[in-house]
């Protein structure tokens, strides 16, 4: 199976790590950390960063999505086309 965890500027890295931490003992679990494309992400923070491992079109079709969220950071992404397709 594999889960897409998207990681985008200005997110709470918690809301990403958290879910991964809960689920990486699954069977076969395939994870993605997905952006635009593979590197760092600025978390909300502003001081910690995640890394993008795989970008949007190298995951086209993962068997779940992952969202976290920060309100300013979630609201323009929800709004980003490319992350919608």
């Amino acid at each position: 199976m594999q889960i897409a965890i998207l990681a985008y500027p200005g997110m709470t890295a918690l809301d990403a790590i958290g879910p991964y931490e809960m689920l990486r003992g699954l069977p076969s679990a395939e994870f993605r950390f997905v952006w635009h494309r593979p590197g760092p992400i600025v978390t909300d923070s502003g001081v910690l960063t995640l890394g993008a491992t795989h970008s949007l079109t190298e995951t086209p079709a993962p068997d779940m999505v992952l969202v976290g969220g920060s309100m300013p950071a979630t609201l323009s992404t929800a709004a980003d086309e490319r992350v919608l397709d």
